[in-house]
């Protein structure tokens, strides 16, 4: 297959594991628009693949579709280094050192990988995971002005496997658009390949600054701002508390006391707080139709926002948006 990583599933015979490029219907939501899919079908799990190539990086995003318990084992043909981010469902991954490494929904991390990994198991679920694999010239181009783009040319002179984002990062506002943007752009000429390794490199970019600005921070607060980073990327989803504390290996009485403690208020009451902010701001700040505006904060038609946000405001999102206009 020509992709980057391949998954080996541990304990399936390999006359079980069949490959096409024919996506079922039930599979269609999972397809990206960047490259013609590759199906990997077994009993356990189905993997689906996209990938692209562009001025030697890449872009690659991988659907698994657990049935049941498995152990996957990634295998890279040749050592690559990878952003690897979290779109959906979260992990326990075994490394290279045998060290375990969480990937959490709404996270990224910064990998050198070199040969087979770990087994990693997958309980019953779809994961989807975002890959960005940048060559070795285009981070030695920007190591005199990056500690980690330094540390990673490093790895990748020495050979040596490395996890390079000890605390991991999360997937902001803006990286969440860049990674939709990305799965679903057309890539089918030399010049949407050139368009393609410009964003490869702005997210980069993007991924360097925040790495090596921020300050660490205790585990607990990056899961917990992880949380609320992804309610607020997400907010056209209905989520809840027992779903976010399953996929983040926490107990529902604890992220309840989490938001009562960090943010003041109930799950509920932040989730209703979070999307009438947002549909506030964009009927102030955008041209966007109150319909689109209830779809994106996760309402089914425009009446049912506009009910709850007069009862939140006081006032109509159309009044909002006339009484703006006018100052």
């Amino acid at each position: 297959m020509n992709v980057t990583i391949e998954y080996g599933i541990v304990g399936v015979p390999e006359h079980h594991i069949k490959v096409t490029h024919q996506l079922p219907p039930q599979y269609a939501a999972y397809r990206c628009d960047f490259s013609e899919p590759i199906l990997m079908t077994s009993p356990a799990v189905d993997i689906i693949y996209h990938t692209a190539v562009a001025n030697g990086c890449s872009l690659t995003n991988n659907v698994f579709v657990v049935k049941e318990p498995v152990q996957l084992l990634p295998k890279a043909k040749d050592p690559l280094s990878t952003l690897c981010c979290m779109i959906q469902g979260s992990i326990n991954m075994s490394y290279a050192n045998l060290t375990t490494i969480p990937l959490l929904q709404g996270q990224y991390n910064c990998f050198h990988v070199t040969g087979p990994q770990q087994p990693t198991l997958f309980v019953p679920g779809v994961y989807e995971v975002q890959y960005y694999q940048f060559s070795r010239d285009l981070l030695a181009y920007h190591s005199n002005h990056s500690k980690l783009a330094s540390n990673w040319v490093y790895k990748i002179d020495m050979g040596m496997p490395a996890h390079l984002t000890p605390t991991p990062g999360i997937i902001w506002e803006g990286m969440h658009h860049l990674n939709r943007e990305l799965k679903f752009c057309i890539v089918n000429t030399p010049l949407r390949r050139t368009w393609l390794a410009g964003k490869l490199q702005e997210l980069l970019i993007l991924v360097l600054e925040q790495q090596d600005s921020s300050i660490i921070p205790s585990s607990q607060d990056v899961t917990f701002n992880t949380i609320k980073a992804f309610i607020s990327n997400n907010l056209d989803k209905e989520l809840s508390i027992s779903q976010l504390a399953s996929t983040y290996f926490i107990s529902a009485s604890k992220l309840r006391q989490s938001f009562i403690k960090y943010c003041g208020m109930s799950f509920s009451d932040y989730q209703l707080k979070v999307r009438l902010e947002r549909a506030r701001s964009l009927c102030i700040d955008r041209d966007v139709s109150i319909a689109h505006i209830a779809y994106i904060v996760g309402y089914k038609n425009p009446s049912a926002l506009t009910k709850v946000y007069k009862n939140y405001y006081g006032e109509t999102p159309s009044e909002t948006r006339r009484s703006r206009s006018s100052e």
